[in-house]
């Protein structure tokens, strides 16, 4: 009785952060010979939280596949010695809003060696990513969480860095003109 009391009062705390945001979540099931459960998962576990859509995409060059708040990828079916050079190859292939690549989480069983092969590519690139194994759906909820988060605070930098230029621009232009009228009308 005491989780299903602190379940619900998690989703009403949840509730409330995400009532006024519809996600629209793309899925890829990048290994299609490969039943993937994920897809079902990932959609019933989210729906407990969040408002979106759902939507399934044949590809990574899906024309449905934009706009993506995040994309989930089943890749149940890929080897351990063909996980980093297949990762390399669908990063520079995740749609981007203004630059800013899609927060994407993969599920796949991947050996904790290649998780340490890529650490290195992983943190000098500019892609938020997560890969889980398919046995832990139920940490899913505070990922995406962190997710749509850290991609919220990235087109709020986007959006700052614009204004900013904006303003830089109107102060440049402006000294401009004090600069014109201080040194008055100009002789023929």
């Amino acid at each position: 009785m005491g989780d299903a009391l602190v379940w619900s009062e998690v989703q009403l705390t949840i509730k409330h952060l995400f009532d006024q945001k519809r996600m629209r979540v793309c899925h890829w099931n990048a290994t299609p010979g490969f039943i993937s459960a994920a897809s079902a998962a990932i959609e019933h576990h989210l729906k407990l939280l969040i408002k979106l859509d759902m939507v399934e995409v044949r590809s990574l060059d899906d024309p449905n596949l934009r706009p993506a708040d995040v994309l989930f990828i089943s890749a149940d079916g890929i080897e351990d010695e063909q996980y980093p050079v297949w990762l390399k190859g669908i990063s520079t292939r995740i749609p981007k809003a203004h630059g800013i690549p899609v927060p994407t989480i993969i599920f796949g069983n991947i050996s904790s060696a290649v998780q340490s092969e890529i650490l290195r590519w992983a943190v000098e690139g500019n892609w938020y990513f997560d890969i889980v194994d398919p046995g832990h759906v139920s940490s899913l909820t505070v990922r995406v969480a962190n997710f749509l988060r850290v991609h919220d605070h990235l087109h709020e930098i986007r959006r700052m860095s614009i204004a900013s230029k904006t303003l830089e621009d109107k102060v440049a232009d402006m000294e401009k003109q004090i600069e014109q009228i201080l040194k008055g009308p100009t002789k023929p």
